[in-house]
């Protein structure tokens, strides 16, 4: 007797500690992946705004520098007295106070003009203070400076820190005379994620950066309190951001998780965590470092919170199993201790554990992967069968066939030679142990694999746990479109053709496969504009990107370039071939006629790779090329 409640006692433990491990890996699996999702939607939406701020930045400094006299004035000062200075910032103030009032309502916390020897000339938004020396204070401005090229990045200043775009200026012969910065204050982040995108974001400031715990403009005031995510960062208010709700509730449920908040940060890397929101909702706290761009130092960072019904559901229903499987279990003993059969005591166990793999909505078989030797009710269901033996008969004793062979996911395809399924398994990280399986309407469907030793069993059997993540693939795949297709024209955007042209120039670069560009720019499209209304303009636009998208090769890339630009990447074609189907696609779009607006014409730039080109001087000759042909008369096709 004693011996039977050892066993039994025995049993009993093994079997919850058997199905607390289950759960606990599905656990983790399915909070990662929730993490890993809201952290990887944060930062799309950070580099979406980024790259609309980039875009803005851009246009800024573009039609500054084109104003009627604001290069002949800048091109003054390096031999002016100090009088004469003063005489020409006046000048330069007033040239410039119509533009900044209209950009500084965009979010720009900065517009100033700094001199060639780092010292500031003028402030747009304190035009009183100038003359001071910004080479120790300002890294980005003595970088432009010393090298010429632009910089792009979160910088610290003397009183305040901003996502800085900080570009040189040349005079008509290309000699350098200083530098223009216009930089966005991190507000507008904070105030875009949270109000636009919808998620409610923080964006914290190490407080070591700046001496002061404010910086005001006539008609802007940035204030700083301590944050409630840790000690050394500090926090705007603003209307979308209280005191109540981001200081006072935050520490209370950030109280559980402080120490991990303090180790992550110290790390400076991306990360992200949950905690309880008073005990009814799960949050998902995810943090992305913003770093100093020279030094790498991590200054900030954008910190979002969002209630999490995924990771509520996942724990209660582990939850909930556990406490089920428990008194199963105790039940289980209950029967056992009742009646010494072994075969019985085997029976009822086996019947229990399936009711507990059965009670979750992951898909578990055990197998040695080449037939099934148990499998839960989510696996009937998905199959559409009635039992393993019937889904072993139909599979033919090989099992992996299931896993269909698809870009990203692990199948026997991508296997390695003499490698099997569990050492492709091993060598892949646990985000990417992903798989595809068609369900019995032959609906792709992905899941997470996961796969563990049967330490009990006599022979080599494994538990392998698929949990469904097809909706966060599908989300996955609508973020990324979102950030690489043009939302008007619906074809590549600026951002993906710069990935795919760095691809293919550095293949050039290798195997010389005659690799060409071309730029197309409408012609008047300011008048159709001014003429017919923006909406009329977008309407042109898109017929455009329509024709050219559908009458290029499948090997060309096309992408809208920025305004009423467009680009094309031609690979393995010599411009004497490009030049050919430019000048087809020109006729086309000559013949192209909108309902109200009428023709549309277009001129072409192209150019081809040449030995020691960089990607910029490819574009600058694709440009001049595009210049020349606007300059013979526009709608022709030039090359440089």
């Amino acid at each position: 007797m004693k011996k039977n409640k050892i066993l039994l006692f025995f049993i009993f433990i093994v079997a919850n500690i058997l199905v607390y491990y289950v759960t606990d890996i599905n656990n983790k699996q399915r909070i990662k992946i929730a993490i890993d999702n809201n952290i990887n939607d944060l930062k799309t939406h950070y580099e979406i705004l980024q790259y609309h701020q980039k875009t803005t930045a851009n246009a800024i400094y573009n039609s500054t520098i084109i104003i009627p006299d604001f290069i002949n004035l800048f091109s003054q000062i390096s031999t002016a007295s100090i009088e004469q200075k003063k005489v020409i910032r006046d000048k330069l103030f007033k040239v410039l106070e119509k533009k900044y009032n209209i950009i500084k309502g965009k979010g720009i916390l900065q517009y100033q003009f700094i001199l060639p020897n780092n010292e500031s000339f003028l402030r747009m938004h304190k035009p009183s203070k100038f003359g001071d020396d910004l080479t120790n204070i300002r890294e980005d401005i003595e970088y432009v400076n010393r090298t010429k090229k632009i910089f792009r990045g979160f910088t610290q200043g003397r009183t305040t820190h901003g996502f800085r775009n900080t570009y040189p200026i040349f005079d008509k012969n290309g000699e350098h005379l200083g530098v223009m910065e216009i930089s966005f204050s991190s507000e507008i982040f904070q105030e875009y994620l949270t109000n636009i995108s919808k998620i409610h974001t923080h964006f914290i400031v190490n407080k070591h950066i700046f001496d002061v715990k404010s910086w005001k403009r006539d008609d802007l005031i940035l204030k700083y309190i301590q944050s409630s995510e840790h000690k050394d960062f500090m926090l705007t208010i603003n209307k979308f951001h209280s005191k109540e709700r981001c200081i006072v509730q935050n520490s209370k449920k950030l109280k559980k998780v402080r120490n991990l908040i303090d180790k992550n940060i110290k790390k400076g890397d991306k990360f992200g965590l949950y905690t309880f929101n008073n005990l009814k909702y799960i949050e998902i706290i995810s943090f992305i470092p913003i770093k100093d761009i020279i030094n790498q130092k991590t200054l900030a960072w954008f910190v979002s919170y969002k209630n999490s019904d995924f990771i509520y559901t996942t724990l209660q229903s582990s939850f909930i199993i556990r406490v089920i499987s428990f008194f199963l279990f105790l039940t289980l003993g209950y029967f056992i201790f009742r009646d010494i059969a072994d075969q019985e005591v085997i029976h009822k166990d086996h019947k229990l554990l399936n009711a507990v793999l059965n009670s979750t909505d992951d898909i578990m078989f055990v197998t040695d992967f080449k037939i099934v030797s148990f499998l839960n009710r989510q696996f009937k269901i998905f199959f559409n069968i009635k039992d393993k033996d019937e889904f072993n008969k139909m599979t033919y004793g090989k099992l992996l066939n299931v896993f269909i062979p698809k870009d990203g996911y692990l199948s026997l395809k991508i296997l390695q030679k003499d490698e099997i399924f569990l050492d492709l398994i091993s060598r892949t990280s646990n985000e990417e142990r992903i798989v595809c399986m068609l369900d019995s309407y032959a609906i792709p469907k992905s899941f997470n694999i996961n796969i563990t030793k049967i330490g009990y069993s006599p022979d080599k059997e494994y538990l392998v746990t698929l949990t469904d993540i097809t909706k966060l693939k599908e989300k996955e795949v609508q973020i990324e479109k979102k950030a690489y297709i043009d939302g008007l024209t619906q074809v590549y955007n600026r951002n993906k053709f710069d990935d795919i042209v760095k691809e293919e120039f550095n293949k050039d670069v290798k195997y010389k496969n005659n690799l060409s560009i071309a730029i197309i720019d409408i012609d008047l499209f300011k008048n159709f504009n001014d003429k017919f209304g923006h909406l009329i303009g977008d309407e042109i636009l898109i017929m455009l990107a329509q024709y050219i998208n559908s009458h290029i090769r499948t090997t060309d890339t096309f992408a809208r370039w920025g305004g009423e630009e467009f680009v094309i990447l031609f690979p393995q074609t010599p411009k004497d071939r490009v030049e050919i189907i430019c000048n087809k696609l020109r006729r086309g779009i000559e013949n192209l006629s909108h309902k109200k607006a009428g023709n549309v014409t277009a001129s072409f730039g192209v150019t081809q790779y040449i030995k020691n080109d960089t990607i910029d001087i490819m574009f600058s000759r694709c440009d001049n090329a595009l210049y020349e042909a606007k300059e013979n008369g526009r709608n022709k096709v030039c090359i440089k």
